[in-house]
């Protein structure tokens, strides 16, 4: 019976041996991976919006630490620009508000071999991002206005889970899901 125990000990910890080896040819310390693509939707505290583009980014990730069970912690940037558009037509006159957003931020990833396919990097994280916001009014010129080009920041959390897909050691394409810049992020990664 203590061999049995003692063989199933040993296989139990070779597998997950063999698991973060599998993890660490996708994701490992002292890894680098930049990416370039776009977002669909967001959160900004602005609601009824008519338009808005996508967001466009590009994030980095650094892998810092693995973790002797598996996974790896990484930590990176972002940056990136979106705008967004509320039109509205009054009395047969039309109001706009444009927001042109810059967004930099520090993120925080956890990658860990979640499905176990190979060239596969399953993650999540958090970011927290300054979001520099220029408004612009183009009311009726009959229309009174303080100012109408105004510059605002603030600070906002973002959640997201992702995975990235190598077709090469080095290239891969990436899709993450999250509340905050985006709802759905697309694009393409290069690791060095």
């Amino acid at each position: 019976m203590k061999k049995l125990i003692t063989t199933i000990l040993a296989f139990t910890f070779a597998s997950l041996h063999l698991n973060a080896q599998q993890t660490s040819t996708t994701f490992a310390k002292n890894d680098n991976v930049l990416g370039v693509g776009f977002g669909i939707g967001g959160v900004y505290g602005i609601s009824g919006f008519s338009s808005q583009s996508p967001t466009f980014g590009m994030q980095y990730d650094r892998g810092i630490v693995e973790l002797g069970m598996g996974g790896v912690i990484g930590v990176g940037g972002f940056v990136g620009y979106k705008s967004i558009v509320d039109k509205k037509d009054y009395f047969g006159q039309t109001y706009k508000d444009k927001w042109n957003i810059i967004i930099i931020g520090v993120r925080g990833t956890f990658h860990y071999d979640l499905f176990e396919v190979e060239n596969l990097d399953t993650y999540g994280g958090t970011m927290i991002a300054f979001h520099v916001m220029n408004h612009k009014q183009d009311y009726p010129n009959n229309l009174y206005i303080y100012d109408n080009d105004t510059h605002s920041s603030a600070a906002y959390a973002s959640i997201f889970a992702g995975a990235k897909y190598y077709f090469t050691p080095q290239v891969s394409a990436f899709a993450e899901l999250g509340y905050g810049v985006s709802w759905l992020t697309l694009g393409a990664a290069l690791k060095f």
